[in-house]
């Protein structure tokens, strides 16, 4: 008993309650400035991460009100040019290139030129409608025979065939653009055909190295008119040699061109026209 330590006094116990709560208080004080920290971390962090998420939905192609996507490549942008000229007069469905949207369509050919997708000989053959024309400075009078008139898309065909044609018990191949054109009023019918070969006076070289093929030589060799109930009767100042068409773009449902006077056309195959003009 006499070893034992002696009982606090009042005062005693009064400092030493102090001196804890006033350390409860400090360590509260600290885990409370702790936690601030660290809240103010993750607010900043769900900041950065809803900016992050807007910057990102920012560059996703919003649907259109037919539920399609903003046109992402040249192709698309090409085919909604296509729809909304078209459309211009819905009553005509002209494809002759409206003068408002021409700076546009200038500006497009470049981005279809840097696809490097010329000419294939197995592409291009089938059948091709007309749906947009953009007539050049040069272009004679006779074109607009065979194109420019015509009132709606869809009813000028630019078709290429390719076919073996015996002569003299040999068979030569003969290669070919047969266009047919409904005159304006769509009580007559133009034909043409076009013969041609590939050329190699232009060419471009892709990224890859591969030759891309531009161009191929066209002589104009025989040209019809059909008209009512008349006989069909030749159109004679339609026969010109030395000409060409160089292409701009080529794939299975687009070709672009641009003739040696000018002009630049669009033709589409006819089921790829219906799917557009029924999306845009």
């Amino acid at each position: 008993a006499a070893n034992a330590p002696a009982l606090l006094s009042s005062r005693q116990w009064d400092t030493a309650l102090a001196f804890t709560d006033a350390n409860t208080k400090s360590k509260n004080i600290r885990i409370r400035a702790t936690m601030k920290v660290f809240a103010n971390l993750f607010l900043a962090a769900i900041f950065t991460a809803c900016q992050e998420a807007a910057a990102f939905t920012a560059t996703v192609p919003t649907p259109t009100a037919k539920g399609t996507a903003i046109a992402a490549t040249p192709k698309e942008a090409l085919a909604k040019l296509v729809v909304e000229n078209l459309k211009t007069d819905p009553s005509k469905l002209s494809p002759k290139l409206a003068e408002e949207k021409q700076e546009e369509f200038k500006n497009l050919l470049e981005d279809l030129y840097n696809e490097h997708k010329g000419f294939s000989s197995e592409t291009v053959d089938g059948e091709w409608t007309s749906v947009l024309n953009l007539p050049g400075k040069k272009s004679r009078k006779q074109q607009s025979l065979v194109g420019n008139r015509v009132e709606k898309a869809g009813s000028t065909m630019g078709n290429f065939v390719s076919f073996d044609e015996p002569t003299g018990g040999k068979s030569f191949p003969k290669r070919q653009i047969q266009v047919s054109a409904l005159t304006p009023r769509e009580n007559g019918k133009i034909e043409a055909i076009v013969s041609w070969t590939p050329s190699s006076k232009n060419f471009t070289v892709n990224p890859e190295g591969k030759i891309v093929l531009r161009r191929i030589d066209c002589d104009n060799i025989k040209a019809t008119l059909k008209y009512k109930k008349l006989p069909k009767v030749s159109i004679p100042f339609f026969k010109k040699k030395g000409g060409y068409l160089d292409f701009i773009y080529l794939d299975d449902d687009v070709r672009v061109t641009k003739g040696n006077r000018g002009g630049t056309f669009v033709h589409m195959r006819p089921e790829y026209f219906e799917e557009i003009m029924e999306k845009y």
